[in-house]
């Protein structure tokens, strides 16, 4: 029954074909010349040459022409009319068995109307060893302007190692670009993520308000605590001091363990490395349980009962394996209109990557 109340029908896969397609509007008169081998790149004459090279900064100068990578090949084999040697593909997947899901994501990538140059073409711009391709808004030129991303690629079924990853977020963020990444699966469909550091401030009195009155009665209050299975409970409400620790249950304060450690933690003294739940609520923060969305925390910069939790934070210990999972909580975050970020620790310092999906022409 509920399978035939569906009133939409399911989105178009785009198969790519090779061979030209008939277009009697965009088809060239005189047909192109085939792209014949120049090293181990392409080589196409001019005028079409240049022609590419200047309007869609595909190839690199060459006498006579422009020489191609692979990839940009099949894309103007698919998008102009460029044609292709029989089991030209074929060939080209034996010295390359990323070949398809290369040129299928360069394919993407430009969709929007971007201007996107393999690394093999630069060499007026510096770049991470990581990077697949750079990026110039379709507005800008590429001979005099700088690249507003680098990209780089992963299979979904790829694990992330998050070190890594943050080091080329680091740097391309250092060249004044965005870190875009391209995720393809097995059916050669791709999820697109822009990478960013989010500032996880929050307006919430923090411990270093509280008057040493107020100290005291956390302390004589927590000296007087019931345990329970997941932390404590504390009777009586009027007099407890710090509204962004606790959360009000049954007339009293419900404490969770992680905020037991943490309040004890400021008597005692033993916060030398400072960890991620107390950066957090030292900022200002407000940090409840996420479980009811796949991730360690829902964290306010406001209070609970005036705002949406912005964000939903992983800590790198929990972090996703792989990109199959990453997608999956970025989805489900997105989903409730929240950013997923991981909490990195880098040379002592908490920083909060945001990993966001979006789609090419999008600013």
């Amino acid at each position: 029954m509920g399978r035939q109340s569906r009133k939409y029908n399911p989105r178009t896969r785009t198969k790519r074909p090779i061979g030209l397609q008939i277009d009697t509007e965009q088809s060239p008169n005189k047909p192109h010349p085939i792209p014949s081998k120049l090293g181990d790149r392409w080589f196409l004459p001019n005028p079409l040459g240049a022609r590419l090279n200047q309007k869609s900064g595909l190839g690199l100068n060459v006498e006579n022409g422009i020489s191609l990578e692979s990839i940009e090949v099949l894309f103007c084999h698919w998008n102009r009319h460029v044609p292709l040697e029989s089991n030209w593909v074929g060939h080209i997947l034996d010295d390359d068995k990323d070949f398809i899901a290369k040129s299928v994501i360069f394919d993407v990538s430009r969709s929007g109307g971007e201007i996107v140059i393999p690394v093999g073409n630069i060499s007026n711009f510096t770049y991470s060893k990581q990077t697949f391709a750079l990026k110039w808004s379709r507005n800008k030129s590429h001979f005099n302007s700088k690249p507003i991303s680098q990209m780089r690629w992963f299979w979904a079924s790829e694990n992330v190692d998050w070190d890594e990853l943050k080091n080329w977020v680091n740097e391309v963020i250092t060249s004044e670009c965005i870190p875009e990444v391209f995720v393809i699966d097995d059916e050669m469909d791709i999820t697109m993520y822009r990478l960013s550091y989010e500032n996880l401030q929050g307006n919430q009195e923090v411990w270093d308000d509280l008057s040493d009155t107020q100290k005291n009665t956390i302390e004589s209050m927590l000296s007087q605590r019931k345990v329970t299975k997941s932390g404590c409970f504390i009777d009586g409400l009027d007099n407890w001091p710090l509204s962004s620790i606790g959360v009000e249950h049954l007339s009293g304060i419900n404490l969770r363990n992680e905020e037991i450690e943490w309040l004890l933690s400021k008597y005692q003294a033993k916060e030398n490395n400072i960890s991620l739940f107390s950066h957090l609520v030292d900022s200002g923060c407000i940090l409840r349980p996420g479980f009811k969305y796949g991730c360690k925390w829902r964290v306010y910069d406001d209070d609970v009962g005036k705002s949406h939790a912005p964000w939903l934070l992983q800590p790198l210990d929990e972090a996703p394996n792989s990109w199959e999972q990453v997608c999956l909580a970025v989805r489900l975050a997105e989903g409730v209109h929240k950013k997923w970020v991981c909490g990195l620790n880098e040379d002592k310092q908490w920083k909060y990557l945001n990993i966001a999906r979006w789609l090419p022409g999008r600013v």
